[in-house]
């Protein structure tokens, strides 16, 4: 890692390590407050705290770090496998878990040190491990068939990973990709920075807020709304996760998970999120990409979503309006949709790859779970 690189990645860290360890304080805080209780009353956070009917299972990693995984949907259809994000876990992708499960069989997991799923065994947060702890999954829960994997930005860097680590086994594995607010160029540059300077003149910013406020004033000059006292985790989560006007169901949700998320681990991932570097990797995902991002990402920004694209070898770029980082959430039914759609035509083409060339006697190509 070159000395620039080492520095960025080290202030991108700060900015998490900032956002994070406010986050936590305050986001603690912010569970007594009235604004959050009546949440109780909003159809929108009932449904996402509803538990949804699922098989667990227990997946080990090659290092002995024993991963969650739930397996739920359609056990005869074609497996979609999804890998979440930075400081979220596989509820994020309660929308698409709930939605899909008719059609597909769906295999969810924790990332190491989220959710349910046990800390690093060795401290390991790389990259590469990451990608290996989804080939793990891959291996114990769709072993033998071809699978469409979506990953959302942490997740989708997995999938680069993995990618990137067993070229030869991707059309073996894999019959699509789905790429979902992530970047596959040099992350620094490609808008992680963004996180850390979103999250320290974040701090700035509501501690003016809540000056105004204190004074009676209503909005500070930029136009931001004044903030209560303890509203400094969700202004990061909402300011840095969502696109311009989200539901207070989904920030609330999406703080909830990162509020949850053991400091440590979040420190230990800060430099593989600001210094990884992917650039090699999307070339070598050889199979049909659908690469999805918020108009307002402020993280992986549009920018980062086409460079992307167009490292991609087969890969089409779909802008979602009005969402931001959480588009799974905050733009859940576009999301469920492209998804859909994606998935049924990726797995055709496989189902075509395997009956083309490669059908001959003695070849018994990898099952599609009826695709």
């Amino acid at each position: 890692m070159t000395p620039s690189r080492r520095l960025v990645g080290l202030f991108g860290a700060a900015g998490f390590a900032a956002a994070a360890v406010g986050g936590i304080g305050f986001g603690l805080l912010a569970r007594s407050r009235a604004g959050l209780l009546a949440l109780a009353d909003d159809p929108e956070w009932q449904e996402l705290e509803r538990t949804l009917p699922a098989e667990a299972h227990a997946v080990t990693a090659p290092d002995g770090t024993v991963l969650h995984a739930e397996v739920s949907g359609n056990p005869d259809g074609p497996t979609l496998v999804f890998a979440h994000g930075y400081a979220l876990g596989l509820r994020a992708w309660h929308y698409q878990r709930r939605d899909l499960g008719r059609e597909f069989r769906i295999v969810a997991y924790d990332q190491r040190g989220h959710g349910a799923s046990e800390r690093a065994a060795h401290g390991d947060y790389s990259i590469g491990t990451l990608g290996r702890d989804l080939r793990a999954v891959l291996d114990a829960l769709a072993p033998g068939e071809r699978v469409v994997a979506a990953g959302h930005s942490l997740g989708g860097m997995s999938l680069l990973a993995y990618a990137a680590a067993h070229p030869d086994e991707v059309r073996e594995r894999l019959a699509g990709a789905v790429l979902l607010d992530t970047t596959g160029s040099d992350v620094v540059v490609g808008g992680l920075v963004t996180t850390g300077v979103a999250a320290l003149s974040v701090l700035p910013r509501g501690i003016v807020a809540q000056g105004r406020r204190w004074r009676g004033g209503g909005e500070d000059p930029s136009g931001t709304p004044a903030i209560a006292p303890t509203d400094l985790s969700t202004l990061i989560v909402r300011t840095l996760g969502f696109g311009p006007d989200p539901k207070p169901a989904h920030v609330a949700f999406v703080e909830q998970l990162t509020v949850n998320l053991a400091n440590s681990v979040k420190a230990e991932l800060g430099p593989t999120l600001t210094a990884s570097d992917l650039r090699g990797a999307p070339a070598r995902l050889r199979v049909p990409a659908l690469v999805l991002v918020g108009e307002h990402d402020k993280l992986t920004p549009p920018a980062a979503a086409a460079r992307l694209v167009r490292a991609l070898p087969d890969a089409r770029l779909v802008r979602l309006p009005g969402a931001g980082h959480n588009a799974m959430i905050e733009a859940h039914d576009a999301v469920t949709a492209h998804l859909r759609s994606f998935a049924h035509g990726a797995f055709h083409q496989a189902r075509r790859r395997a009956r083309g060339p490669r059908s001959r006697p003695g070849h018994r190509p990898r099952d599609l779970r009826g695709a």
